[in-house]
């Protein structure tokens, strides 16, 4: 059971590390994942966050970490973070108007609960 041990031993990094990934996605604890796709930076980011994640997780279950060819590699790594730090996550359907005759946009709104 190496992920107890690094739980224990790693709490401060553990913290510190899903403190950085709120900062990233604003603390809003919501997010719209066309916003997150089209947003490079914050994209470089959370994947940026990968190598503390190694350090700090037993991460052998994060595509986003490693699987080099992972479609959304920074959504995958939201999700294992989370979900190691027992937030519950949630998606709904989302559609963005973008003017008059334009084509809507359906994407996903997450919820960090």
């Amino acid at each position: 059971m190496p992920d107890i041990k690094k739980n224990i031993k790693f709490e401060k990094q553990q913290k510190e590390i899903i403190d950085k990934l709120f900062s990233i996605i604003d603390n809003t604890r919501t997010f719209i994942l066309y916003n997150l796709d089209n947003d490079e930076k914050k994209q470089k980011e959370i994947i940026e966050l990968g190598e503390d994640i190694k350090k700090y997780y037993s991460c052998s279950s994060c595509r986003g970490i490693n699987i080099p060819d992972c479609k959304r590699p920074y959504l995958s790594i939201i999700r294992f973070l989370l979900k190691k730090n027992g937030y519950d996550f949630y998606s709904k359907d989302y559609s963005i108007n973008q003017g008059e005759g334009e084509k809507l946009i359906r994407t996903k709104k997450y919820k960090i609960l």
